[in-house]
């Protein structure tokens, strides 16, 4: 056989070998190999692979580089701390630390009521009754009165949607309530400035 006829299929088995890797290899690397070869490379593929190079891949692939500007400096912890404070702001807003949260069983025993007296409370929507688990619920006290619901609580939690979102609303400060957290302004009597508040809580939102 010369080595002409010989060439041939040689040929045509290193073109499928070559053929069959390329099929395998990412978009990066093709734009690369196609690079290397001076070949022409479509402007949708560039697109494409500098979309690529700016993400991480999820199955580790090799090519695929998250590029951005860094970390920035490095900073002694003590710097970091004086930064971090710098751009940090105290939001008591959300505090809820104020408040002392307790089960069912103390409550009733402080309050000196019965069990189904609080249940029904919290079934008409009269307290705030914070879910625990699937079928345990603590009550924040400041929402009581002696040994009662503090007036107009009702009012507000008919409101919201969930008994968080209005235990929240009620301990934050708020401008229709004098800056005072809503809660306050009805240990103080204040009921029609508070239902007002409330009615209200959602048109700017």
């Amino acid at each position: 056989m010369s080595a002409l006829k010989q060439a041939v299929p040689d040929r045509a088995a290193l073109a499928k070998a070559i053929e069959h890797k390329v099929e395998r290899m990412d978009l990066a690397a093709l734009v690369e190999l196609a690079s290397t070869l001076k070949v022409r490379v479509p402007a949708t593929a560039k697109v494409a692979r500098r979309r690529e190079s700016t993400v991480v891949s999820s199955s580790g692939r090799e090519g695929l580089v998250l590029q951005g500007s860094g970390v920035g400096p490095v900073v002694s912890a003590a710097e970091g701390s004086r930064l971090l404070d710098a751009i940090t702001i105290d939001d008591e807003s959300s505090d809820w630390a104020e408040s002392e949260f307790v089960g069912a069983g103390t409550l009733v025993e402080q309050l000196s009521i019965s069990r189904g007296t609080l249940d029904n409370w919290r079934k008409a929507r009269k307290i705030i009754a914070l879910r625990k688990g699937l079928r345990n619920f603590v009550y924040p006290l400041r929402q009581f009165d002696r040994r009662r619901p503090l007036d107009g609580l009702d009012l507000v939690v008919e409101r919201f949607a969930s008994a968080e979102e209005a235990w929240e609303w009620l301990v934050a400060p708020n401008r229709m309530t004098e800056d005072k957290p809503p809660i306050e302004a009805l240990r103080e009597g204040r009921v029609p400035a508070v239902a007002s508040a409330a009615a209200g809580a959602f048109d700017y939102a």
